[in-house]
């Protein structure tokens, strides 16, 4: 709003010495340089009067706009006084605070350049023999209805511009709505509601991706299957609330324990599935044995000083293996540890394409 003020300033500047140049005649030069012009010292007063502004945004920044509407005012009776005699009609330069308040889009603003506007004027006009001479009766009631007739239509497009505003509201709050649906409805199509793991549709997408980027960066990439140890006698005997409390505190042991790169995965029933990547075979086979720790030395109150054990089992991938063909050897070293008697870890790596030797851990 200063830089248009100062745009302003500038233009009057321009056309006061355009008037006073035509007015003086050809020997201009010498008399303008020594006898500033009635113009002339208009614009520097504007000019006097933004530098002032310029000044008090540092100190009033919050009243600030009502000092830039006050400003407008300034404009119009300077501009009115200066240019008057010469041009019929500039009262209309009242309008400018009117519609700098506009700028705003608040109606108490608006209230204040249209008492300002008016009250000042109704003042200014009672002590100024100038303005009186400009202004006839006929003006007068011209001007009233001016700023009246500008304020209606400013408190119109103040309504016109709330409605917009709710209109646009509500349309960027139904995407909102429509967004977070979106997420939600596409987050609960990905996660296991009980254990808030990934279910077996994202394990196999993961499986994908992965496998992709084995064959294309020879990353290291393990599977392992895991299986809660006589889970249907804790749900036999405790209850299947207890059984859902072992689920989900096993589930949270899991995503505790591996790192942002693996994917923890609820396969069914009691059993889950752990992708390992960026490590090697024995290094996974460790992991495994932390969490088959840390799970057989988990305290479950609601099973009465009993303990809850898992087995595993682990393999690795490599080129031409297949997924499912590494699910298979998974699951049967699985099922391997659960006839070795539980909660152990059975794990293997390969060499040269061949298999390798079996690496078994137990408690």
């Amino acid at each position: 709003m200063l830089s248009f003020y100062w745009i302003l300033s500038f233009l009057v500047l321009v056309l006061a010495e355009s008037v006073h140049l035509m007015s003086w005649g050809a020997d201009v030069g010498l008399k303008v340089a020594l006898f500033p012009s009635r113009y002339f010292m208009t614009a520097a007063f504007l000019i006097g009067t933004l530098l002032v502004a310029e000044g008090l945004i540092r100190y009033m920044r919050s009243y600030f706009d009502y000092v830039l509407i006050s400003i407008g005012y300034v404009f119009a009776v300077v501009i009115m006084f200066g240019f008057g005699r010469l041009t019929e009609g500039l009262y209309v330069s009242l309008d400018i605070p009117i519609i700098i308040s506009l700028f705003y889009f608040s109606k108490r603003r608006l209230w204040f350049s249209m008492l300002l506007t008016m009250s000042s004027f109704v003042l200014l006009l009672l002590v100024s023999d100038t303005i009186q001479a400009q202004i006839s009766q006929y003006d007068l009631v011209a001007i009233a209805g001016m700023i009246a007739g500008t304020g209606t239509i400013g408190f119109a497009i103040l309504k016109r511009g709330q409605e917009l505003k709710l209109s646009l509201e509500r349309a960027v709050s139904s995407e909102i709505e429509a967004f977070v649906d979106s997420v939600t409805t596409q987050n609960a199509s990905k996660y296991d509601h009980l254990t808030n793991l990934y279910n077996h549709i994202t394990y196999q997408e993961y499986l994908n991706a992965l496998t992709e980027q084995h064959a294309e960066y020879d990353m290291p990439l393990q599977l392992a299957a895991l299986d809660i140890d006589n889970f249907k006698s804790i749900n036999d005997r405790f209850g299947h609330h207890v059984g859902d409390i072992v689920l989900q505190e096993t589930a949270l042991l899991l995503k505790s324990s591996i790192s942002s790169e693996d994917i923890a995965a609820r396969y069914g029933g009691e059993e889950f599935v752990l992708l390992l990547t960026g490590k090697t075979i024995n290094e996974s086979h460790q992991l495994l044995e932390r969490i088959r720790e840390r799970l057989a030395l988990t305290d479950f109150p609601d099973l009465i000083g009993e303990r809850v054990t898992i087995s595993i089992g682990m393999a690795e991938y490599h080129a031409g293996l297949g997924k499912k063909s590494l699910f298979k050897l998974a699951d049967g070293y699985l099922y391997e540890a659960k006839r070795g008697g539980k909660n152990r870890v059975v794990s293997s790596f390969r060499r040269g394409g061949e298999n390798g030797e079996k690496i078994t851990h137990c408690s």
